[in-house]
């Protein structure tokens, strides 16, 4: 089968930063190396899968280097996503000096809480960010495979140094005894910045809605153009219905995944798109690779980073977007979310009609519920709920630690 057309990769200049945005898997790989090997003083890391093969170990080879040639070197690695890495493949960057963390190991309640980021900061100077984790499968090209499809993007500029101080926080955080809900929350609120046009979001479990979800809901409610390339797609109603009533007031288009690494993301997102269909909005499903881009394009603001358009990255995930509003940046989006469409089956209401007998209908709707309400409200109780609780048992005195 011959190979697919490749994205062209963008770079734009805005406000004292430069922005590439990689697609390719080769170029996606080549700018995480670049930026490692050519760090000079430190290197932060923050992965939500990292995988013991052939990426893996370039990765870590690499750290090692930087290690050798006197750069601190700090890596996170989730501990839900990681958890089939052994420590062993992590002893190598110990003995080179570099600190190596699990974010939430494998035990007490706050097992269902992970840190879904993907980060990587060189020098305080370079952030790269995007979908990718540390493994092969998501920086190969090629005709139809079980590649992941995604970008990268390389930040320059005044932003990374905040974005270098939320991480020393996280660390902070992740190494105390007291793993505080309160305080993770405190941290990702002071790790969002909303000075000019470019900024950082962070998602997380907080008892309203955190900084992330709060800025996306404020720009779709007011867009009347919105583009999103999204791998998992379940929102819990509210956001749904934000997306509807775009369309029914402009336009919405929207690609999402025919092919994932689990049918159930694939039903639950449509679930959702009669609804979308009735209020008008373009509907296409990415068929030659896993999708597993993260891209929202609401009039001139760009959205890019780690999160998906899902009830659980939009209120529960540790979640890093950058947010950009910048027209000449959101047209260029807007183009590479075009260039998808020929690579990807239409859907409208004579498809969903053909494809969805009350069997799957049904099974659609139990997918949807799963992630919506099932692993929400779970997660909710085991992470948010005892912190508040306790709380309250403060704001009354008898709760004496």
């Amino acid at each position: 089968m011959s190979a697919l057309p490749p994205f062209d990769p963008i770079s734009v200049k805005i406000a004292d930063h430069r922005l590439d945005i990689h697609i390719s898997g080769d170029a996606r790989l080549a700018a995480l190396l670049d930026a490692i090997d050519s760090a000079r003083t430190s290197l932060r890391l923050i992965f939500y899968i990292y995988v013991d093969e052939a990426v893996g170990r370039l990765v870590r080879d690499a750290l090692v280097r930087a290690c050798v040639r006197g750069v601190s070197v700090a890596l996170v690695i989730d501990g839900f996503g990681s958890s089939d890495l052994a420590d062993s493949f992590l002893q190598p960057l110990r003995e080179a000096g570099a600190r190596v963390d699990r974010f939430i190991p494998n035990k007490g309640r706050r097992y269902l809480l992970r840190n879904h980021q993907k980060i990587l900061i060189a020098d305080d100077e370079t952030a790269l960010i995007g979908g990718a984790n540390i493994a092969a499968d998501y920086y190969q090209d090629g005709p139809l495979g079980d590649h992941w499809h995604d970008l990268l993007a390389t930040l320059t500029g005044p932003k990374v140094a905040p974005l270098s101080a939320y991480v020393d926080a996280l660390l902070n955080w992740i190494r105390s005894d007291k793993q505080s809900i309160r305080a993770l929350q405190r941290l990702l609120s002071a790790g969002s910045t909303s000075d000019g046009p470019i900024g950082w979001r962070m998602g997380g479990p907080f008892e309203r809605l955190n900084p992330f979800a709060r800025a996306l809901r404020a720009d779709l409610d007011q867009a009347r153009q919105v583009d999103m390339i999204q791998a998992y797609f379940a929102p819990d109603f509210s956001f749904l219905r934000r997306l509807a009533r775009v369309a029914r007031r402009g336009r919405l288009l929207l690609v999402t995944a025919a092919r994932s690494d689990n049918t159930t993301t694939v039903a639950a997102a449509r679930h959702c798109y009669g609804r979308l269909l009735r209020g008008g909005a373009e509907i296409y499903e990415y068929r030659p690779a896993r999708l597993h881009m993260k891209l929202i394009i609401a009039d001139s603001i760009v959205y890019i980073g780690s999160a998906n358009y899902d009830t659980r990255s939009i209120f529960l995930n540790v979640e890093v977007m950058l947010r950009i509003d910048n027209a000449g940046l959101a047209d260029q989006m807007r183009a590479l979310a075009q260039a998808h469409l020929p690579q990807c089956q239409k859907i409208d209401q004579h498809w969903l009609k053909r494809v969805s007998g009350r069997f799957r209908r049904l099974r659609w709707f139990l997918a949807y519920f799963l992630f919506t309400t099932i692993d929400y409200t779970i997660t909710r109780r085991f992470n948010i709920g005892p912190d508040r609780r306790a709380g309250r048992l403060r704001q009354l005195g008898t709760d004496k630690d």
